[in-house]
């Protein structure tokens, strides 16, 4: 059986919402999961489970007990987009490497003719200033 202790219960009436902080004790049980924590939340503050939102879940360690921080709201009807966001992660992993990679060689491709310009501008100049230098010589000389 797990045991709920209510550590600290703010009213936000701004959010339209309770900030709850809760420990639960869950010796000889594994770490409640979310659901199981939305249902405990259910049964002490009669709240429905669909405006319950879980914030944190820390277990202590080398304890058997969980804080839980969760979010009650009055109107707010709370909803995971867990499937969209797997699809957007596996969709931006295909494409990102990709636009990646592009501008990564036209980064390179950048420097390179900079380079190459740089070094086309200078070559001139060194050939004029050992042109001075040996019609310099050749008067003193």
């Amino acid at each position: 059986m797990i045991n709920v202790k209510k550590l600290e219960e703010k009213e936000n009436k701004v959010l339209k919402r309770k900030d709850i902080l809760l420990m639960l004790d869950h010796k000889g049980e594994a770490t409640p999961s979310e659901s199981k924590a939305k249902e405990l939340i259910k049964d002490k503050f009669k709240a429905d489970p669909k405006k319950t939102e879980i914030v944190y879940m820390f277990s202590e360690k080398g304890k058997a007990a969980t804080k839980v921080k969760a979010f009650v709201w009055d109107k707010k009807i709370v909803e995971k987009p867990e499937e969209k966001k797997k699809e957007s992660k596996e969709e931006s992993k295909d494409q990102e490497p990709e636009e990646k990679q592009k501008g990564k060689k036209e980064e390179k491709t950048e420097e390179k003719e900079k380079k190459i310009e740089k070094k086309k501008e200078e070559k001139p100049k060194e050939e004029e200033k050992t042109n001075k230098s040996e019609e310099q010589k050749q008067k003193s000389g």
